[in-house]
């Protein structure tokens, strides 16, 4: 999915509320047009290393990216990491949606070209880590471009983040794919430093 061909108007959205379920997985602008990026990943993955924290990633990518090393020079796609480092808990945690118990990083390919959005939000989750299956979501946490190569055109700006998940847990895979996901942003270069690589180059 190529992040032009990804990205729609959502003008009938509404305003910057929070009520109501995360729904599906998306990344909305903050601007005025409200442009948004749907995130319909297949591949669902997690591990956990205590009860209090977990790692998502997140894909519609090919299984050969993250366990064999394919070339994605040409490839065009999506990957999502949220990484929970704080179950939250009533009494002890402030239950707010202002509040920050989670890191999201969404890694977008476009053609030979690479940028990724960085930021966090309130993640609510559902069930405990460590379980087969575990998940939750977040509503509307804040992220903008953090890193890209130099020829990727980011048509979303500042957004929200939101979104609901559910991952089964594969250490193994899960690894696999945080190896992969980490390699591949580092082609991009940190926003705002002149020099930006390209995929492949």
């Amino acid at each position: 999915m190529a992040l032009g061909m990804g990205l729609l108007v959502a003008g009938a959205l509404g305003g910057c509320g929070m009520i109501g379920s995360p729904g599906a997985m998306r990344v909305t602008s903050r601007g005025q047009e409200r442009a948004e990026l749907p995130l319909n990943l297949p591949t669902r993955l997690y591990d956990s290393k205590d009860s209090n924290s977990a790692d998502f990633y997140l894909t519609d990518l090919p299984r050969e990216v993250w366990m064999g090393g394919a070339d994605v020079s040409a490839m065009s796609g999506v990957m999502v990491h949220v990484h929970m480092f704080i179950a939250p808990k009533a009494g002890k945690t402030p239950i707010e949606t202002t509040a920050s118990s989670a890191a999201v990083r969404v890694l977008v390919l476009s053609n030979g070209e690479l940028g990724v959005y960085g930021g966090g939000g309130f993640f609510s989750k559902s069930g405990s880590a460590g379980e087969k299956t575990f998940g939750g979501g977040l509503k509307e946490g804040t992220v903008q471009l953090i890193r890209a190569t130099a020829g990727f055109e980011d048509r979303l700006g500042p957004g929200y983040f939101s979104g609901s998940i559910s991952a089964t847990r594969d250490p193994e895979q899960t690894a696999a794919m945080r190896r992969a996901f980490n390699y591949l942003a580092s082609f991009g270069t940190v926003v705002g430093e002149e020099e930006d690589s390209t995929l492949g180059r």
